[in-house]
């Protein structure tokens, strides 16, 4: 009964934890990974349960199944999850590795769920301790993924991520396979199942004081870039924007995150070597002068500032890009004979406010605006914003005599 309440609270805690991750975290592909894994976790959990509960019952074969079932799929969820936190998926020696457990994997539980092998042969057959040889060997595979990810990287914080990951794996795979063949040597049912809890307590610990999973440039200063009236791009270190407001949509066009750089920013390399000189310094600003690219193809004329985004401990996480189109607003008002009200109007447009925006900047009702935007397209001889960038780059409007 005492190996039953621990595995029911094991089982309980994994739930909790999914739910937490899922609900409060960003939805990003590393929580999702994360959350799949304390699902195979509960998993596991709930097959020790009926173990220990219906150990004199028909149904306790359904939950030695289940119980062998969640302990390898814990441990292919994990390596998953820590592909998925490193980015390791570009290894292809990292997905022939994957490939191997997967298809050892499905070889056992044919064994398992076909015959009982691995609960039959517990604790000392052929089946079992080969199984348990397999995972021990397998779930090594974790830290050795994130103690590379951690070498490889210059950010303090992740660093000490790989160090806590890899010491709380180590330590857990030795403890589970030591308790599961002294509890076969006494006669119990494997308990196994209970010690990932001091490993999900370390990822816990991880991502609490180290910001693991959560600590990106997308979800930093993200209330600050929803308000702020100009184009805003976040920007991580792999030189991909993973997140922009709604003025930066209206000036490139709809969009959604992730989006290359170099689709966006047409001279990005010289602002990532601009970038790269800075991250070194003790600087965190700078400017570029150059184009964008919106999503029909114009060519933008921008000034960006650029901030660096650094974490508690100083590493360089990611850039803030605050665009400023330019043009020659001045002979264009002119070229056009545009009222004071339309000059507003456009001047606002260009900042990349929305209509409501600049409703509220000009103390105006909402339909005022929506009636001089429109008198300023007919003007123009255009129909959006889009069409008035390219207006502003030279284009010709569209004829409407």
């Amino acid at each position: 009964m005492l190996y039953a309440i621990i595995s029911s609270f094991a089982c309980s805690a994994y739930i909790c934890l999914a739910i937490l991750i899922l609900v409060f975290g960003k939805n990003s592909p590393t929580q999702r990974a994360f959350a799949l894994f304390c699902a195979t976790l509960t998993l596991w959990s709930f097959g020790s349960i009926g173990q220990h509960l219906l150990k004199d019952s028909i149904w306790v074969s359904l939950f030695d199944r289940i119980y062998f079932t969640g302990s390898e799929l814990f441990i292919l969820t994990g390596i998953l999850f820590a592909l998925t936190l490193t980015e390791g998926w570009t290894s292809r020696v990292y997905r022939l590795i994957l490939l191997g457990i997967t298809v050892r994997m499905a070889l056992y539980q044919t064994a398992n769920w076909g015959w009982n092998l691995l609960s039959q042969d517990f604790p000392s057959g052929f089946w079992f301790v080969s199984h348990q040889l397999f995972c021990a060997l397998e779930s090594l595979f974790i830290p050795l993924i994130v103690y590379r990810w951690g070498r490889a990287s210059s950010l303090y914080r992740q660093k000490i991520q790989a160090n806590i990951i890899v010491v709380s794996t180590i330590s857990g795979t030795v403890i589970g396979v030591l308790v599961d063949f002294l509890s076969g040597t006494g006669g119990k049912n494997p308990i196994s199942c209970t010690i990932p809890l001091f490993w999900v307590g370390a990822i816990c610990f991880a991502i609490l004081r180290y910001g693991l999973m959560r600590f990106t440039p997308a979800q930093i200063h993200r209330e600050l870039v929803d308000r702020m009236n100009r184009p805003v791009f976040m920007i991580d270190r792999s030189w991909t924007i993973t997140d922009l407001n709604d003025n930066a949509k209206r000036l490139i066009g709809p969009s959604k995150p992730p989006i290359a750089m170099q689709q966006v920013f047409c001279d990005n390399e010289a602002i990532e070597k601009r970038a790269a000189a800075v991250m070194q310094t003790e600087t965190t600003e700078f400017s570029h002068t150059g184009f964008i690219r919106s999503t029909n193809g114009n060519l933008i004329p921008i000034v960006t500032n650029f901030s660096i985004i650094r974490d508690a401990w100083g590493g360089s996480i990611g850039i803030l890009g605050v665009c400023h189109p330019q043009f020659d607003l001045e002979d264009f008002i002119r070229r056009y004979s545009l009222s004071e009200r339309q000059t507003d109007i456009l001047r606002h447009i260009l900042s990349g406010n929305s209509q409501a925006q600049t409703a509220d900047a000009l103390c105006i009702s909402l339909a005022t605006v929506k009636t001089h935007t429109t008198g300023l397209y007919n003007r123009l001889g255009i129909s959006s914003r889009s069409e008035l960038y390219a207006l502003l780059q030279g284009e010709k409007p569209k004829d409407i005599s």
